[in-house]
């Protein structure tokens, strides 16, 4: 009950913040859709169709009365109900993200334990310095470079459109490079803080496989390394959209681009009602999870 009332909260502050934001960015959706020659008349006959005309308050009590109704309002250029252009746009956007965070948090739990196990050799000192090259580099560069050398010179990828598992490639591995790597120095460092716990020597003094003991020391730094995959959840997101983008992935992100550009209210506070709906159930999971890997949590 707690968790839904802070949820609440949380996705009316979202969604309000995002609403007066809108409103106060300068540009007229009603211009962008007529033209800068448009007349008078009919840029006013369209204020009051799109309920533009109306005082800040009443544009904000009807927009949150259809935000508890599942009412996102209509598209002013396509048309349409957000919901349903949201709901066709939503597959490949959560396809890219959740591929993402499945292959990242495994691969990046796998090399931080490799580098401290290795701590102080070659490997760890390589693993660390491509993990903080990689999260130098910010996905806008990051994804043209891979289109350089695996589409254009290699030729082994497409660059656009999403309809076979090749077209998945490139953006996911955009995405997984630099998140695998911030799981990778966390996990490494956390690691490196359990093994030097009272209790890991205890278990080599009973002769316990080291096998073994790293198994249980990577169960016990998992509730931390899911903490940090949710807290990058809204990086991954964010760079999903980015990464729609530049791959010209028909998904949520290429959409709220083209709805900023033409100051399409509706589909922007929609995709940012989502976003924040999906960011509060996993962090749910996420808590759910950490229960269950950590019953003192409870």
């Amino acid at each position: 009950m707690r968790f839904l009332g802070k949820s609440l909260i949380t996705l009316i502050f979202a969604i309000s913040t995002i609403f007066f934001a809108l409103r106060l960015t300068p540009g007229d959706p009603v211009e962008r859709l007529l033209g800068p020659e448009a007349k008078i008349e009919e840029v006013n006959k369209y204020r009051t169709q799109l309920g533009l005309d109306q005082s800040l308050v009443r544009q904000y009590g009807n927009f949150l009365k259809g935000v508890f109704a599942f009412d996102l309002g209509k598209s002013f250029f396509k048309k349409k109900d957000v919901v349903e252009l949201l709901s066709k746009r939503m597959k490949p956007t959560m396809t890219l993200a959740l591929l993402s965070i499945l292959l990242s948090t495994p691969i990046g739990v796998f090399i931080g334990v490799v580098s401290a196990l290795r701590k102080s050799k070659l490997t760890d000192s390589a693993i660390r310095m491509a993990t903080l090259g990689l999260l130098s580099f910010p996905i806008f560069s990051l994804a043209p470079l891979l289109v350089l050398v695996f589409a254009v010179k290699l030729g082994l990828f497409p660059v656009s459109e999403w309809s076979s598992w090749k077209h998945m490639v490139l953006p996911v591995i955009t995405l997984v490079l630099p998140l695998s790597s911030v799981v990778t120095r966390v996990m490494r460092n956390k690691f490196l803080e359990e093994n030097n716990q009272l209790w890991v020597l205890v278990l080599h003094a009973k002769g316990m496989f080291k096998k073994d003991i790293v198994l249980r020391t990577v169960k016990i730094c998992m509730p931390t390394i899911l903490n940090v995959v949710a807290i990058q959840l809204s990086v991954v997101l964010a760079g999903t959209m980015i990464t729609e983008t530049i791959f010209d992935i028909p998904g949520v992100g290429s959409l709220l681009f083209e709805a900023i550009g033409n100051r399409d209210y509706p589909i922007v506070q929609g995709v940012i009602a989502y976003s924040t709906v999906i960011y509060m159930l996993i962090y749910f999971f996420v808590d759910f999870l950490n229960e269950k890997l950590d019953p003192r949590i409870a």
